[in-house]
């Protein structure tokens, strides 16, 4: 089946969690314009200066290469979403927008899934593991 991004009803939430602009951020595969012509200007030499909001990375097939993942403290889940689809489900992390919980095994998204209910539900503090890909592997809930 074809995966779905959690989107509110009318009336509901509507934009990312950060941005408000109308749209779900989601994981990207492409860095953005702004870092591209930065790194372009770079490499050939010229000058970057007076760009300072611009974050520093490792280019793309590096990461993925490497398997990067990173951990994430004391968050909050403020959304829950999923659909009757397998594998299915995300949260919404509070400052950050939609994750998609791992879809490696049923296992594994039904306790992710139950943790983050039981996270949102008591509005624990949440510290999880998020990969390369976006996708939520680990997680404990305080």
């Amino acid at each position: 089946m074809a995966e779905s991004r959690p989107q509110m009803e009318p009336g509901g939430f509507q934009g990312s969690v950060i941005g408000g602009s109308g749209e779900v951020n989601g994981p990207s595969q492409m860095p953005p314009a702004g870092l591209q012509q930065v790194e372009i200007a770079a490499s050939q030499g010229m000058s970057v200066k007076g760009i300072s909001d611009v974050a520093p990375s490792l280019p793309l097939t590096a990461a993925i290469a490497a398997g990067v993942s990173a951990w994430q403290n004391s968050k909050k889940f403020n959304a829950l979403w999923s659909i009757n689809q397998n594998r299915n489900s995300w949260v919404g992390v509070e400052g950050i927008g939609w994750k998609k919980l791992a879809n490696n095994s049923d296992s594994a998204i039904v306790a992710l899934t139950m943790l983050a209910s039981h996270a949102r539900a008591k509005g624990s503090s949440v510290n999880y593991r998020e990969e390369s890909d976006g996708m939520i592997y680990e997680m404990y809930v305080w």
